[in-house]
């Protein structure tokens, strides 16, 4: 009997259905169940239960590498199913937005990367919109300065076209002067005078006209440019020129106020008191005391022998003049002053008389914005005019009011108390027209 005859037909079912244990715990099934053992025969001896035993051996091998192979079958199992879910997962992540790895998790993991993947798509979301946000400010700003760029050129342009209005005025103001100008040098061609500075006084400032002799030696005022000559009567009224105002006058309202100087020579802008040369009296004037005869206006007196403040006056020019500040004043230019303390002008006129003497009044008037020809004195050295000669601290002057041609007068007449009438009156050829100047 050979080797293989030693088999028989039990062993070899033994070995099947050890084979089929194996397979059914390798499939997970459970075949360890005894079944009823079936013998061929009486074929049990030691070969045969060598061989059972072997079969046996066999089956157990079988059996332990059927569970082995079971074990890891189920193991590769198990882990091929868990890679599968973490694929899974995985493209389910990938599909949310954010790769996760594969791998064996727990279900509080696979929350917390699918809250990572929400999360990291919110911030996406969040960026794009901040970035448009972004976008929609920054055109914002820019519209707001172009704006502001397109309105500051706008108003650039309107502040460029009012300078040229300004200008414009400026120069037909100019126009205007000098054509009034060269209309009263004709006039006064007319009448044979002459109204410019002789050559050794070009540094002066004024309008002058050459005096007219007469048969005294003395010299006669001339008249007011077209106007007939003066009669010094009070009965020939004479009215302001309206073109001599402020109103639209080119003459600046406020000069530079001048104390003292060393040359002792007047200028424009030079703060002066006016001492009476009869009585010692200063020229005064104040808020305290105004006229009686129907004018209501400001009254001026000859107040004590010592100036105080409110007797200085500042030496301004004539309407519509517009000399240079400090510019000498001339003998022969017509000049205003304005009270330095109430800001009024040392004005004259006709139809209102000082009450006791019966000579037209003289008032404080206006104020440095206000202002009319009645406000302009021509001033000339005492006897002889001297017009074209610088005016100089000290001299005996008179004050000539430029409409009535009448002069600036005061007299031992007293109103009350320390009040000496001043009146405009005369030719200026007497005593009580005779004043002088001291600078503060």
């Amino acid at each position: 009997m050979t080797y293989g005859s030693n088999y028989d037909s039990s062993d070899n079912r033994q070995d099947d259905e050890g084979g089929e244990r194996g397979i059914g715990r390798f499939f997970g099934r459970d075949n360890d169940s005894p079944k009823p053992q079936q013998h061929s025969g009486p074929q049990q001896g030691q070969y045969g239960q060598q061989q059972q035993g072997y079969g046996q051996q066999g089956h157990g091998q079988q059996q332990g590498y059927g569970q082995q192979g079971h074990g890891q079958q189920q193991g590769y199992g198990q882990q091929q199913q868990h890679q599968y879910q973490g694929g899974n997962n995985m493209v389910g992540g990938s599909q949310q937005g954010g790769n996760m790895p594969g791998g064996d998790y727990s279900q509080e993991e696979l929350e917390k990367n699918e809250r990572n993947a929400r999360y990291k798509d919110w911030g996406t979301k969040a960026g794009i919109a901040a970035l448009g946000a972004a976008a929609i400010g920054a055109a914002a700003y820019g519209i707001h300065e172009y704006r502001e760029n397109q309105e500051e050129e706008e108003a650039e342009e309107r502040r460029k076209q009012q300078e040229a209005e300004q200008e414009k005025r400026r120069e037909e103001e100019e126009r205007r002067r000098r054509e009034e100008e060269r209309r009263r040098q004709e006039e006064n061609k007319n009448q044979g005078g002459w109204n410019q500075p002789p050559p050794s006084t070009d540094s002066a400032y004024g309008h002058y006209t050459k005096p007219q002799e007469h048969g005294s030696g003395g010299f006669c005022p001339p008249a007011p440019y077209g106007r007939p000559p003066y009669s010094f009567q009070q009965d020939d009224v004479r009215h302001a020129d309206p073109n001599r105002s402020s109103d639209n006058s080119p003459t600046p309202h406020e000069y530079p106020k001048l104390h003292g100087a060393s040359d002792h020579v007047i200028k424009i802008g030079s703060v002066i008191s006016l001492k009476h040369n009869m009585t010692g009296r200063f020229l005064h004037t104040d808020r305290s005391h105004s006229t009686s005869t129907g004018s209501n206006q400001q009254l001026v007196f000859g107040y004590r022998w010592n100036p105080d403040e409110n007797d200085w006056w500042q030496v301004l020019p004539a309407n519509r003049d517009v000399p240079v500040p400090g510019s000498v004043v001339s003998f022969g230019t017509q000049i205003r002053l304005r009270h330095v303390e109430t800001g009024r002008h040392l004005h004259s006129h006709y139809n209102y008389h000082e009450g006791r003497s019966g000579q037209n009044e003289v008032t404080a008037y206006g104020d440095s914005m206000r202002s009319d020809e009645n406000d302009h004195w021509v001033v000339e050295k005492w006897g002889e005019g001297a017009y074209g000669q610088t005016w100089t601290q000290g001299e005996v002057i008179v004050l000539r009011h430029y409409v009535s041609g009448m002069t600036l007068h005061s007299h031992d007449l007293m109103i009350s108390d320390d009040v000496q009438s001043v009146t405009c009156f005369g030719r200026g050829e007497e005593e009580n027209d005779k004043w002088r100047v001291q600078l503060d």
